[in-house]
């Protein structure tokens, strides 16, 4: 089998932090379609912290499981109606997702931007100082922060980014079902989620040309709507405003 290529120029160009929060993105929005049972939920969840942990790492914060879980919560409900609803439907969600193709393209992309969102403000914040300058994090300083990361998200109308994400994941068909076959035969647990997470960042390319040429495709899109970008920065600075009750740097 032929390696797959590397990320193309153009893509290449692009800051790491934002190819690691695509492609976490990315690895988020195939979970909820991953023919698993009950591992499509739990490896988005695990999708989730470990976004958050990487990024926070990247920035020398340390954060404790409670507020990678408050940071990375938000946006996605989970009931025991919607686990029973899963469970019953799980033996026909094979022909479900072929008669119903776009509507697995639509969760793909909620899911894409739920992350995608989250991880900008986050990393966003952390640039801007809003966790300190590293080491350990306090609960009010974390509080604060998480309320105006989420608050920017519930904000923002997200609607124009989730409709170019469903055009590009359409229009990459094979791509999209590439991609997603891939990673079926590598997330057989939540526990591999960081593995698979951490090719893009530690790795000149991913294992699936298919899964390296959609990232390009989707890295290139994102990265060229700057000033839907700058729109995001401008939300999270008027949610982070001194007059939100900014905490004081800790003693």
């Amino acid at each position: 089998m032929s390696e797959p290529p590397p990320p193309s120029p153009a893509a290449a160009a692009i800051p790491p932090w934002f190819r690691a929060v695509v492609w976490d993105s990315l690895l988020g929005g195939l979970c909820p379609l991953l023919p698993l049972p009950f591992v499509d939920d739990l490896a988005l969840a695990a999708m989730r912290r470990r976004m958050v942990e990487r990024i926070a790492a990247r920035w020398g914060v340390t954060l404790t499981p409670a507020q990678v879980a408050l940071l990375a919560g938000g946006g996605r409900g989970s009931s025991l109606l919607r686990f029973t609803g899963k469970a019953l439907l799980y033996p026909f969600k094979e022909v479900l997702r072929k008669i119903f193709y776009f509507l697995a393209i639509k969760d793909a992309a909620d899911a894409f931007s739920l992350l995608f969102h989250q991880g900008y403000f986050l990393q966003r914040a952390l640039a801007g100082g809003a966790l300190g300058r590293g080491g350990p994090v306090d609960d009010y300083r974390l509080n604060w922060a998480a309320a105006g990361i989420h608050g920017a998200l519930q904000a923002t109308d997200t609607r124009p980014i989730r409709r170019l994400l469903r055009g590009v994941l359409r229009n990459s068909g094979r791509l999209f079902v590439g991609t997603l076959r891939w990673l079926t035969t590598r997330l057989r647990g939540p526990s591999a989620v960081a593995e698979v997470a951490e090719e893009a960042v530690s790795r000149p390319a991913l294992g699936s040309p298919e899964a390296e040429q959609l990232l390009d495709r989707l890295l290139l899109l994102l990265w060229g709507e700057q000033g839907y970008l700058r729109s995001l920065d401008a939300e999270l600075t008027r949610q982070l405003q001194p007059g939100t009750s900014a905490p004081a740097a800790p003693l």
